[in-house]
């Protein structure tokens, strides 16, 4: 008798094309600086992988969406920056 494995195959709508998700975290962290800025993404990714956690998403796939997520979040804090300028 082999063993079972668990595979996920829950699919979830990728946060990084979740555009007020995206633009919502730029725009908070655009506004933080040093620590408070570490802090505040800290608490975001495990808030997101938790909620990732509890529908379904295994823990790899969970973390490579918020890494994904973070990749978005930052090339929209300089898309900000620039129009900013």
């Amino acid at each position: 008798m082999g063993a079972l494995v668990a595979v996920s195959s829950v699919k979830v709508f990728p946060l990084h094309r979740r555009r007020q998700l995206v633009s919502g975290i730029a725009r908070v962290l655009s506004a933080k600086q040093g620590d408070e800025a570490n802090r505040f993404w800290r608490d975001t990714a495990k808030e997101l992988l938790r909620q990732l956690g509890k529908s379904g998403i295994s823990l790899p796939q969970a973390e490579e969406e918020v890494r994904t997520l973070l990749h978005y979040v930052l090339a929209e804090m300089q898309q900000q920056k620039q129009a900013a300028v």
